[in-house]
């Protein structure tokens, strides 16, 4: 694979220019389905013990470090700075959310599709080898590790989604590729289980359940 990547073709706004180029300044370091449209209960918030200091982003918003670009012929959220380990990029709280999944919702809970507007995860596309999360301690996106200038920002969607509204074929280049994404239901369990620090704590759950019903059956 070459070291030389093109460059992704920036779609930035007016509003959103100016943020990132204050950003730039600053930094120096490497319909019917709609639950409601009032904030999310709270066992859904943010825990303010549990989040980590960082440069604030408002709530229902993406970090002005990121911006939507064409990368491999399709829109995704891409890094116009660098951004550190632990830094939240996308805050959620306060989203719409849905009963059922669709196509750009992200799941955080039972029949809870958090609705992926263009300012949050609208375009926030998958990888299976993520240099991102979605931390339910603060429900928000987070780096799970250093990000250079110019990278795309993913998730693993098999975090996340139980099953997802339309299965599709994974181009990421990763060693540990699925092939085909269709959710944290059609893994294996050691798969599962490998992905379990970053699980949605509905998940977390649904393998703590199933885990006892394993045993039971290999006993038999």
């Amino acid at each position: 694979m070459s070291s030389q990547m093109t460059p992704p073709k920036i779609l930035r706004t007016g509003p959103q220019r100016a943020m990132v180029q204050s950003v730039t300044k600053q930094n120096t370091s490497s319909s019917d389905n709609v639950f409601g449209n009032a904030l999310l209960p709270l066992r859904d918030q943010a825990n303010p013990e549990t989040c980590l200091p960082q440069m604030r982003v408002p709530v229902r918003a993406r970090s002005p470090k990121l911006d939507v670009a064409m990368t491999q012929g399709k829109k995704g959220l891409v890094a116009v700075v660098s951004i550190d380990r632990n830094e939240v990029l996308i805050d959620l709280n306060g989203e719409n959310y849905f009963q059922s999944p669709t196509r750009r919702s992200l799941q955080i809970g039972e029949r809870r599709h958090v609705f992926g507007r263009d300012e949050t995860v609208g375009y926030l596309n998958h990888s299976c080898e993520p240099n991102s999360f979605l931390d339910f301690s603060c429900l928000c996106v987070r780096a799970l590790r250093d990000i250079q200038t110019g990278e795309e920002v993913k998730v693993n969607y098999a975090a996340t989604e139980y099953e997802m509204h339309e299965r599709f074929r994974c181009d990421c280049g990763s060693s540990a590729c699925l092939q085909i994404i269709s959710g944290f239901k059609f893994l294996t369990r050691n798969q599962q289980l490998q992905l379990k620090p970053y699980l949605a704590p509905y998940l977390v759950q649904k393998l703590e359940d199933e885990i006892p019903q394993d045993r039971h059956l290999l006993e038999k």
